[in-house]
């Protein structure tokens, strides 16, 4: 059996299923459209919706006060309009200034004066939380000094007029302004696993691609069924050509397919947001383990299941908890240990880590992928010998 042949039928047999090649030029079409999005928010930077519900003067000057921040823009719009954007993740987050905030902050209150939502991929999210409430601590602290000063005044009998509380507003004012604020310096420990740095437009792209072709590849996995009929089997050992064999030769069919993918989402993805040429580059190994370790999934996967349909169905599902569970789509929650621990049997695990530190991580990554192709391998071939031997 000549495994040149072999290769050359199985990539030509691929591109006569355009069923499942539409799924690569999905995936092409989905990673470059999200780095594209990614770049018109790093572009934009970080941009805030302001939802004013009050029309008092205490909600004009908390809006007045955002806006002096250089660390995002603030826009002011309507409630539905923010939502809407948010759901777009065209927005960092939206403030809503609930009805009533004028009134319960002259009143000296804060309770329930502000609603803040933020977008589901929101990298910042205490760039824009700390700012707020620092905000309306300062206007409530303000009206409470003045209604607790006016009080005790008069309590004494003292007298405290508008000049009195315009001086007191005023050294209030400077005193925000001398920088009276608590600074607290935030310090993040190296824990020596999950230390990557914010997703770029290009790594966007990568990532997105790694997902969508875990589908393609479960879903065009029929060969592997197909190697393990009895007739093939025959015809192998007549040719002395071992299993093994056979399943690198045809597993090398969609690895070129979804590396030529690749290097075209890449070179849009450089092309359109204008990141370096030699991130496509530096990617490449990294994505190429990644794909491997898909293949090595797919393989043992296909290979305890007994029909096309149980790929179709098991596709979406193992497709989601590979992009969730690696941290290609959302970056794993700190607190998630468990879920740590789990995710570095992972390939997508470690293309994450190597598209910030290709050198640390490429290690792993390659381990990862040898392990997930040879229990692939092994147990393909184990289930070809029980299956000759009944």
């Amino acid at each position: 059996m000549r495994l040149d042949y072999m290769l050359k039928a199985r990539l030509s047999g691929s591109f006569r299923e355009p069923f499942s090649l539409v799924f690569v030029l999905l995936a092409i079409i989905i990673s470059v459209s999200a780095a594209v999005i990614a770049q018109e928010k790093t572009t934009s930077g970080l941009v805030v919706a302001i939802v004013s519900e009050d029309e008092g003067e205490f909600s004009r000057k908390f809006i007045d006060y955002l806006s002096d921040y250089e660390s995002f823009s603030v826009r002011e719009m309507s409630y539905d309009e923010a939502v809407r954007l948010l759901r777009q993740d065209r927005l960092e987050a939206a403030v809503v200034i609930k009805n009533g905030f004028s009134e319960k902050i002259a009143k000296g209150e804060f309770q329930d004066t502000l609603e803040l939502m933020t977008s589901p991929s929101s990298q910042a999210p205490a760039t824009i939380s700390e700012p707020v409430v620092n905000n309306v601590m300062m206007l409530w602290m303000e009206e409470l000094s003045i209604i607790t000063t006016k009080a005790c005044l008069l309590e004494h009998g003292k007298t405290y007029d508008a000049l009195d509380e315009a001086q007191q507003r005023d050294k209030i004012r400077k005193l925000w302004e001398s920088g009276a604020m608590v600074n607290v310096v935030r310090t993040e420990l190296d824990d020596g696993v999950n230390n990557y740095t914010a997703d770029g437009p290009f790594e966007t792209c990568v990532k997105w691609y790694g997902v969508l072709c875990m589908f393609y590849l479960i879903v065009g996995a029929s060969w592997v069924l197909e190697i393990n009929k009895k007739a093939l089997r025959v015809r192998m050992r007549q040719m002395g050509t071992s299993q093994w064999q056979v399943v690198i030769v045809n597993s090398l069919a969609p690895l070129v397919i979804c590396v030529s993918g690749y290097i075209i989402a890449g070179a849009a993805c450089v092309a359109l947001t204008g990141a370096g040429a030699e991130k496509l580059a530096a990617s490449f190994a990294p994505m190429c383990l990644y794909l491997i370790g898909l293949l090595g999934v797919t393989l043992l996967t296909a290979s305890l299941l007994k029909n096309v349909l149980s790929l179709m169905f098991l596709a979406p599902i193992l497709t989601f908890l590979n992009g969730v569970l690696s941290g290609l789509l959302f970056e794993t929650p700190s607190w998630a240990y468990v879920l740590k621990w789990l995710s570095g049997a992972l390939p997508g695990r470690w293309l994450c880590g190597a598209l910030s530190s290709p050198l640390k991580y490429l290690p792993w990554a390659l381990l990862c992928a040898l392990v997930w192709m040879g229990a692939g391998i092994g147990v393909s071939s184990l289930l070809a010998r029980r299956q000759q031997l009944q």
